[in-house]
């Protein structure tokens, strides 16, 4: 396999992250009077990585500052032909690295996937501190709820 380069997300690429978000039913949608404050995808230039393979944009990761030395990941999506190939992991541990470079110290993920919340707690060391409602269908919408994970950097 080629290298994989993890950066900063440019803003002319915005549509091909949307393009692998939308495999997965991560496309961030407008707030509307039925829900006003959809689910946070923090795709911002700025708090979002991209993965790169010969200059191909296969995977991406965000994150959202909460204040008080707390953030929460967001969207974290590899296009499927390129799964099980080690992208999702650099690129969580680019974002967790820059988290911390910015004094974040506690970090919560929502997940709705049993293999990912597995793969959180095994490569990262997350717990589980419970589940919250989503707010739309989001992701796997046969699960009306999101686990929430919990990290100390």
């Amino acid at each position: 396999m080629a290298p994989v380069e993890i950066r900063e997300m440019q803003r002319h690429e915005v549509g091909r992250v949307i393009e692998i978000l939308a495999h997965w039913n991560m496309v961030p949608v407008a707030p509307t009077a039925d829900c006003p404050e959809p689910e946070a995808t923090g795709l911002e230039v700025g708090s979002t990585f991209v993965a790169l393979v010969e200059g191909a944009i296969v995977g991406v990761s965000s994150y959202v500052l909460r204040g008080a030395g707390s953030a929460e990941t967001a969207s974290l999506a590899v296009a499927p032909e390129w799964r099980g190939k080690g992208i999702g992991e650099k690129l969580q541990r680019a974002r967790l690295a820059a988290l911390k470079a910015r004094g974040i110290r506690h970090v919560r993920t929502e997940t709705d996937r049993p293999e990912t919340i597995a793969w959180y707690q095994r490569k990262f060391g997350y717990r589980v501190a419970g589940t919250v409602p989503k707010k739309h269908a989001f992701s796997l919408e046969h699960v009306p709820h999101w686990t929430v994970l919990i990290l100390d950097l």
